[in-house]
């Protein structure tokens, strides 16, 4: 029976060496921020896809509900 030695121990593979604590905090602001500009880009549609009753319905605004959230995802990086 052989054993393979040069085979990582398997907490290894969870912590990547040159990835500290400091770095997933970092990364989890990220991620937060890229979740909060994915809500406000669907909220952006949501509210453009909307049908105000005492409102006559206008033809442009789920376009400029679609740029709106465009221009969000972008602002983010996404």
């Amino acid at each position: 029976m052989t054993t393979d030695r040069s085979a990582k121990p398997p907490d290894a593979t969870l912590h990547p060496t040159g990835r500290d604590v400091e770095s997933a905090v970092e990364r989890v602001e990220l991620l937060e921020a890229q979740v909060r500009a994915l809500g406000q880009a669907i909220r952006a549609l949501v509210q453009g896809m909307e049908e105000i009753p005492d409102q006559e319905p206008d033809p442009e605004r789920p376009a400029r509900a679609a740029r709106l959230a465009h221009e969000l995802l972008l602002a983010q990086g996404l």
